[in-house]
C-alpha cells in the first residue's frame, strides 16, 4: 500500500509536466502550420493574408526563426521596411551563426540606408561562411555605397567565384568597371551576363550599359544598336532616350537622333541636355538641307 502511495504522489508533478509539454508542443505546431500558410500566401502574392498569418505565428512562438524571417519579407515587400528590419534582426539574434539570415539583414540595413550597420553584417556572415557569395556581394555594395568603387568590385568579383552565374552581380561589376574607366572589362562582364538570358529577353538595364560601353569604346553602330533595343525594352526612360540620340548623332542619323530626343521631351519637357540636344541636331539637319538646295 505504502508503494502504491508513493508511486501515486510521484506521478501527480510527473503528469503536470507532461501537461506542460503537451502545450508548449502544440504552440509550436500552430506556429510551424501558420509560417508555412504564410509563406503559401506569399508565392501566391496575397501579401496582407501573409502578414496576417505570420504576424500571429511569430505572436504564437517568438522564437521561431523562420516565422521571423518569413515576416520580415513579407513587411519588406508591403513596403514596411523599418518594421522588417526589427523582424530580421530578431532572426539573427535568435540564431548569429546562421549565415544566410546574417546577409539578409544586412542588405535590409543597407535597403534603409544604415551602411555601417549592413557592412558590419556582411563582415560577421564572411565569417561564418567564406564560401558564402552572397555575403561578399552584400560588402561590395556596402563598399560601393561608401564611394569605395575598388573595393567594391572586389568584393563583387569574389562573389562571383563561388556563384558565377548571378545576374545581379554580374551587372553591379560591370557598371563599376564601366564607371572606373575600364569598358573592355565592362564589356567581357556583360558578354557573360547576356549569356544567361534567352535571345529577345535581355533586361533594359543591360542593353542600356552595352550601349554606353561600346561608345566609351568608340564603336559607335555598335552603341546605337544596343541603345536602340534597349529604348524598345521596358519602360521609356528619359536618359535612356537622350544616350540613344547621342549615339545617333555620332554615327549621323541626324533625323532619327532628332525623334529619340522628342519622345524624350514627350516624357519630360523640362530635361534640359535633350532640348539642347535637340538644338543642336535641328541645326545640322537644317545646315544639311540648306546645302543640299545649293547643290
Amino acid at each position: 500500500m505504502l508503494i502504491c502511495l508513493v508511486l501515486a504522489g510521484l506521478s501527480i508533478p510527473g503528469c503536470a509536466s507532461l501537461r506542460k509539454r503537451e502545450i508548449v508542443s502544440d504552440s509550436i505546431v500552430s506556429c510551424r502550420q501558420m509560417s508555412r500558410d504564410g509563406v503559401a500566401a506569399m508565392e501566391l502574392g496575397q501579401w496582407d493574408h501573409a502578414h496576417e498569418l505570420l504576424e500571429e505565428a511569430v505572436r504564437t512562438n517568438p522564437a521561431d526563426i523562420d516565422a521571423r524571417r518569413h515576416l520580415a519579407e513579407v513587411l519588406w515587400q508591403l513596403g514596411e521596411q523599418r518594421d522588417a528590419v526589427v523582424h530580421v534582426e530578431a532572426a539573427v539574434q535568435l540564431d548569429r551563426r546562421h549565415a544566410p539570415t546574417v546577409v539578409r539583414s544586412g542588405e535590409m540595413l543597407l535597403g534603409i540606408g544604415a551602411v555601417d550597420r549592413a557592412l558590419k553584417r556582411a563582415e560577421e556572415a564572411i565569417a561564418l561562411d567564406p564560401a558564402l557569395a552572397g555575403a561578399w556581394a552584400l560588402r561590395g555594395r556596402a563598399f560601393r555605397r561608401q564611394g569605395d568603387s575598388e573595393r567594391a568590385l572586389a568584393d563583387l568579383q569574389q562573389a562571383l567565384c563561388y556563384s558565377p552565374h548571378k545576374t545581379e552581380i554580374l551587372l553591379e561589376a560591370a557598371e563599376i568597371q564601366h564607371s572606373l574607366g575600364r569598358p573592355q572589362r565592362s564589356l567581357t562582364t556583360l558578354h557573360h551576363l547576356l549569356d544567361t538570358f534567352p535571345p529577345g529577353e535581355e533586361p533594359q538595364r543591360v542593353l542600356w550599359l552595352q550601349g554606353l560601353v561600346y561608345g566609351a569604346l568608340e564603336r559607335k553602330a555598335d552603341a546605337v544598336e544596343s541603345l536602340y533595343a534597349a529604348s524598345r525594352s521596358g519602360t521609356p526612360q528619359v536618359e535612356l532616350l537622350y544616350h540613344l540620340a547621342e549615339a545617333q548623332k555620332s554615327v549621323g542619323e541626324s533625323g532619327a537622333a532628332a525623334s529619340s530626343l522628342r519622345q524624350a521631351l514627350a516624357l519630360n519637357a523640362g530635361h534640359q541636355p535633350s532640348q539642347l540636344l535637340l538644338a543642336q541636331v535641328q541645326g545640322a539637319i537644317s545646315l544639311d538641307q540648306g546645302q543640299v538646295i545649293r547643290r
